[in-house]
């Protein structure tokens, strides 16, 4: 299939071009979650139907970015995925049917797999009863077999602590970096007081943020972007779809 081999052309590109690795984008309803998901595939034929045959799309994408790694990039070069667990559609993704594919994900040739989610501690959409994070979850079946990342809402050090505590290899940060571009290195050099946790117009400049992020970052993520606004309380991603999920 054509598509799968762009997978793989991107990757050569992203070699030539001296990045030290690539993830795999198989989150957010993009195409890779589209042919997994069974509420946008509706195909009849190999790459459609079954949880099996919904999983062939993303693992034949896997595979093809890891040929052309060993091919053209170093030993050490890294190849991660990315998911969403959930679809609030119906039909749609559910956790159950996730943790399969993070079963199968695990013995693929990954270097880590990354859970998108708005809050890194979000519970089941589906199942309201739920009380159970999703990525604990997902950290058993991995079973140590992968690195995981976890993302959403991390803002603070003791966010990211806690995600560490409870043993999820990684931390990502996202929002929190564009408020604040040395989050990391202002940590590291014990100078905590100083990260801005609000973002103000007045920050456009200084921040690089370019104005078609800023509209985009006031339509979806209106508490981080308003004006002198504080950070995104810790309730207000914790048990939803991530914003790009609701459209």
């Amino acid at each position: 299939m054509d598509e799968i081999k762009a997978f793989g052309e991107a990757t050569r590109r992203a070699i030539a071009a001296g990045f030290d690795g690539v993830e795999i984008h198989g989150a957010n309803t993009y195409l890779i979650q589209q042919f997994y998901s069974p509420n946008s595939n509706q195909r009849e034929d190999k790459w459609g139907g079954n949880l099996e045959n919904r999983m062939r799309f993303p693992l034949a994408v896997i595979d093809q970015v890891k040929e052309v790694a060993d091919q053209y990039a170093n030993h050490d070069f890294i190849v991660g995925y990315r998911i969403s667990p959930e679809e609030i559609e119906t039909p749609g993704i559910r956790l159950e049917d996730t943790l399969t594919f993070v079963d199968r994900l695990a013995d693929a040739p990954l270097d880590y797999l990354h859970v998108s989610m708005g809050n890194v501690w979000r519970t089941s959409l589906n199942d309201k009863e739920a009380t159970e994070p999703i990525l604990p979850q997902i950290l058993r079946v991995l079973d140590d077999r992968i690195p995981l990342i976890g993302v959403g809402n991390i803002e603070k050090p003791e966010d990211a602590e806690k995600v560490i505590d409870a043993g999820i290899d990684f931390a990502a940060i996202g929002r929190e970096l564009i408020r604040e571009p040395q989050w990391v290195q202002k940590i590291i050099a014990n100078d905590e007081g100083t990260i801005r946790y609000q973002l103000s117009p007045s920050d456009i400049d200084d921040l690089n943020i370019p104005a078609p992020l800023w509209d985009f970052l006031n339509f979806v993520f209106k508490p981080i972007a308003g004006i002198s606004t504080e950070a995104t309380p810790e309730e207000t991603f914790a048990n939803a779809a991530a914003p790009w999920d609701k459209f």
